[in-house]
């Protein structure tokens, strides 16, 4: 009788254990779908500022300095968001005057704890300029966390050509 009940009591103490403790699967799917989430607001932020033709507003998700790689593929090294935005605003008087893009979210794929690799497809729909007419780029986006929050540091847009 002494071994059931000890046995009992084992058993009553590690399902109790087992219950109680957080599991480990449904902690990472949690993180993951917030992680989801704010990467689409930021998408969301962007693809704002870009339909609304505000430099600052499409910068916001952006690192104080970052990699940006243009849809020609010329590299802005060590750009400011301050760069970025006054050379959107610039696009957006000529090339993509009135032009309007939708961001859709591929993958977020998570390399360590404060590291993402982000892509996106993006269709942009130009009245005027080199790209009038609808066109497809991928982006690909290194995000950084820092102080709990989520920053661009590296953007790089590649033109789909078109079949």
């Amino acid at each position: 009788m002494k071994t059931i009940t000890v046995t009992m009591l084992a058993l009553l103490l590690f399902t109790a254990t087992a219950n109680s403790q957080p599991n480990p699967l449904t902690t990472l799917k949690k993180d993951l779908m917030e992680t989801k989430k704010t990467v689409e607001s930021m998408i969301a932020v962007m693809q704002n500022g870009w339909n609304h033709a505000d430099g600052n507003e499409f910068v916001k998700p952006f690192a104080d300095t970052i990699e940006f790689v243009d849809i020609r593929g010329t590299l802005h090294s060590q750009s400011t968001r301050q760069y970025i935005a006054q050379a959107h605003a610039g696009l957006w008087k000529s090339i993509y005057k009135d032009s309007k893009i939708l961001y859709e979210l591929l993958q977020t794929v998570v390399l360590n704890d404060h590291t993402l690799l982000v892509n996106l497809k993006a269709t942009l729909d130009a009245p005027v300029g080199p790209l009038a007419g609808k066109t497809s780029s991928t982006i690909t986006m290194v995000l950084l966390q820092t102080d709990g929050e989520w920053k661009v540091r590296g953007f790089h847009n590649t033109l789909v050509a078109k079949q």
